[in-house]
């Protein structure tokens, strides 16, 4: 039914069943949804296996170090203030 409806609108990838089971648990691990959650949905027994289906995107990753690095959280004018010279 895929390669049908591939076929169709003439893709120029090879779409495969489990392109939407990696599509669908890194929509959910960019949602913050629990590893341990994919991983049931997902009906793996070992948590490593769902490992392999997610990757986090460049934009997730670029989103977690802007919101909660500790770099982040230090407001650098205060701190000039406070400066002896």
């Amino acid at each position: 039914m895929i390669h049908k409806y591939a076929g169709e609108i003439q893709a120029d990838i090879n779409i495969t069943p489990h392109m939407f089971r990696h599509s669908f648990a890194t929509y959910l691990m960019e949602e913050d949804v629990n590893i341990r959650y994919i991983q049931k949905m997902l009906g793996h027994a070992s948590i490593t296996t769902t490992q392999i289906y997610t990757y986090v995107t460049t934009e997730k990753e670029k989103e977690i170090l802007q919101t909660r690095h500790p770099r982040n959280k230090i407001n650098i004018g205060e701190n000039l203030d406070n400066l002896v010279y």
